[in-house]
């Protein structure tokens, strides 16, 4: 499955080259951006949360 972006998130299949599927650099580089734009949303007093969930098919088995 090629790597798919969107406003509503990001999907794709684990292996293969950077950018063409979901590889650990694209993890960390997706994570990393989200992870500031969320800290620059609140000042640095502020807690919030991040919920993180899974595609709940059939087919995501682990």
């Amino acid at each position: 499955m090629t790597l798919i972006k969107s406003i509503s998130g990001i999907r794709g299949t684990i292996g293969g080259k950077p950018g063409d599927s979901l590889t650990p650099l694209d993890v960390v580089k997706f994570t990393s951006a989200y992870g500031i734009w969320v800290a620059r949303q609140f000042d640095s007093k502020t807690k919030c949360k991040v919920v993180i969930g899974e595609m709940p098919a059939l087919v995501a088995k682990w």
